[in-house]
């Protein structure tokens, strides 16, 4: 797409979010879009747990020293306009950052009979969850969740189900649950709903750091993992210290959930350029679009960064669709992928030095 029909389309999508929907572009076409809502909603129903609503403000401290702190660094990590602070807040309530938003679409993704839907992914879960995983993780529906109740089966969000699911994709082609002794690095990780999973579920699990080039994220995440109290395994590293903190935790895999598709190919390339500077063996990616590796640059041109991935030595060693029922998957309207990389020439269980020396 070239740079007229760039700004023809952003034109169009600012005319039609005056009437609260907006424009997602899914591939490199012009035509190739999806219209839906442009506002989220959150569920106001529970009470703010005791305390946070004198944390969770736009005028809090920590936030403002970590949006100066951020803003000031010349990161090649930095965000696409995609996160541009206005937009970012027009869909992002701090007091309730677990509603539907760009962290995770809880109910714009399901569209219409969201509760039916809800039902044949909780029947879809609870069918792959032979550890027990729901008896171990739990759902309250704190900070505007939304949840969904069923006969027998506990209360489930998408956050919840998203984060099982994605555990037992990487426990058939990783053995999540069963290694010890392990670091994991989350790559946008917003306000750490995988963190808090993992480290609730994943006794082997050594560390797991979040990392996140939005300030608002790092701060939620922060004050998220700690009212979950799992902050002695999971860690929140700011993003001027990410690059030295990688390197002395040498991770063994690193998640990317939906976040290098609202990035810039540069952001991309520096991302995964350290990645495999310091010889993580394994990465995991779940695109925006479908299987397709697409960036999203700042006048929303979409770049296929699977050169990207070539280039420094990851070579996909497993995909499926996130929903391997395909009446299911047809039914809820859900088509992502999971997308499994490995290092070429390091062995997730070797030593790690001779990783190093091979990406170096």
């Amino acid at each position: 797409m070239n740079r007229s029909a760039s700004r023809l389309f952003l034109a169009v999508r600012y005319v039609i979010g005056l009437f609260g929907l907006t424009l997602t572009r899914t591939s490199t076409e012009l035509t190739s879009f999806h219209l839906h809502a442009g506002h989220g909603r959150h569920d106001d129903s529970r009470p703010l747990p005791a305390g946070m609503a004198a944390v969770l403000h736009e005028r809090n401290p920590d936030l403002e020293r970590l949006r100066t702190r951020y803003h000031r660094l010349a990161s090649p990590f930095r965000p696409s306009s995609f996160w541009r602070r206005s937009r970012r807040l027009r869909d992002l309530n701090l007091r309730y950052f677990r509603g539907d938003n760009a962290y995770v679409w809880q109910l714009r993704q399901l569209g219409g009979a969201a509760r039916l839907k809800f039902f044949l992914l909780a029947q879809y879960i609870s069918s792959l969850d032979t550890r027990k995983l729901l008896e171990k993780t739990g759902e309250d529906g704190a900070f505007g969740c939304w949840t969904f109740r069923f006969h027998g089966m506990p209360a489930l969000s998408r956050d919840l189900i998203d984060s099982i699911n994605e555990m037992y994709f990487l426990d058939r082609h990783w053995d999540l649950l069963s290694r010890t002794d392990f670091t994991v690095v989350d790559i946008g990780a917003g306000y750490g709903r995988l963190a808090h999973r993992m480290v609730e579920c994943v006794p082997g699990l050594k560390r797991y750091l979040c990392v996140d080039a939005i300030p608002e994220s790092t701060f939620l995440s922060e004050v998220y993992l700690r009212y979950r109290g799992v902050d002695h395994k999971a860690a929140v590293v700011p993003l001027d210290q990410v690059a030295k903190r990688l390197a002395a935790e040498r991770p063994d895999l690193a998640v990317n959930i939906h976040s290098f598709s609202e990035m810039p190919l540069a952001a991309i390339e520096a991302w995964v350029g350290l990645l495999a500077g310091i010889g993580v063996p394994t990465l995991l990616i779940v695109p925006n679009e479908g299987d397709r590796l697409l960036s999203l640059e700042d006048d929303v041109v979409r770049l296929d960064f699977a050169p990207v991935l070539r280039k420094h030595g990851y070579v996909l060693a497993a995909r499926e669709p996130t929903v391997a029922d395909a009446d299911v998957r047809d039914l809820v309207g859900i088509g992502d992928w999971f997308l499994l990389y490995r290092l070429a020439g390091a062995e997730p269980d070797a030593d790690r030095d001779s990783a190093e020396r091979s990406a170096s």
